[in-house]
């Protein structure tokens, strides 16, 4: 978040005082990223770099464009240039996931390994549930690795609107709109074409990268529809009057007793809301009244 918020400062039309937090959040982000680190630290630091040059980029040709556009903008950017990096140097996308999968395997073993102990410090076994839950772990591991890039972007998403919301704070003289409401989160409707990329990419058989292609683009693009229904599920909750506390109350309740419910469902009103609109329905439901 360090990285892309300093491109943030520096990249917009910055006056003297927006500079030098620039420069101080820009030095932050290279000691956190300092230090020895396993092939998996490599990967992540490059990638951040990537994406910092994507958002310094488009904020200097652009600035004070909205967020999510120049986020996903930028996302685009930095993930065209990871493939030309792969495409450029040894290294692979096999070679990615198996760095991904040590990296992540390696602190599951350290977790597993403390529950173990824990479990034969009070005098007994170790309870059956640990081998289960490590077999069930190193399966969720290894699906992962393969939809890792997805994932990353995902992940670099949220961490784009968390720089831009403290951009918005730290700034003297701040570009752009403010994120917004959860409930208002939206974007271009042309990007359902990923989801029918996705799919096309999952039904052909052949050749295998463009099925791992495809579950990349329906991870991702599916979870930015996902995002979007619990941003059209919110504003349809305020429209009801449930509002604070009893929305983070209900949203908990779902998300523990019925998530994979709950993703569906909120795919469904996301993808749906391309042509429907439901936002605009409630809106024009609440002016008919």
């Amino acid at each position: 978040m360090a990285a892309p918020l300093a491109a943030y400062l520096l990249a917009q039309r910055p006056v003297r005082r927006d500079v030098a937090t620039g420069v101080v959040v820009g030095a932050v982000a290279c000691l956190l990223l300092a230090g020895p680190g396993d092939p998996f630290v490599a990967i992540e630091r490059g990638w951040i770099a990537l994406l910092f040059g994507a958002v310094a980029v488009l904020m200097t040709l652009r600035p004070g464009r909205a967020f999510v556009p120049t986020a996903l903008s930028a996302l685009g950017l930095a993930a065209a240039a990871a493939a030309l990096v792969v495409a450029v140097t040894p290294l692979s996308w096999g070679e990615v996931a198996w760095r991904v999968t040590q990296h992540f395997g390696y602190q599951a073993r350290q977790v597993m390994g403390a529950m173990v102990q824990a479990a034969e410090a009070t005098g007994g076994e170790a309870p059956g549930v640990v081998t289960a839950l490590e077999r069930s772990v190193e399966m969720g591991i290894r699906l992962a690795s393969g939809v890792f890039p997805a994932l990353l972007l995902l992940q670099s998403f949220a961490a784009l609107a968390l720089a831009w919301g403290m951009y918005r704070r730290l700034a003297r003289e701040p570009l752009g709109e403010p994120v917004g409401a959860w409930r208002d989160f939206r974007f271009d409707d042309n990007l359902v074409w990923g989801i029918v990329l996705a799919l096309v990419a999952l039904l052909v058989p052949r050749p295998t990268w463009l099925g791992a292609l495809g579950g990349n683009l329906a991870v991702f693009f599916g979870g930015l529809y996902a995002v979007r229904g619990v941003a059209v599920a919110a504003a349809m909750a305020a429209a009801a009057g449930i509002r604070g506390w009893a929305v983070v109350l209900g949203g908990s309740v779902v998300l523990l007793f019925l998530a994979p419910v709950a993703a569906m469902a909120a795919l469904a009103l996301g993808v749906t809301d391309t042509w429907v609109d439901w936002r605009a329905r409630l809106a024009r439901s609440a002016g008919a009244r």
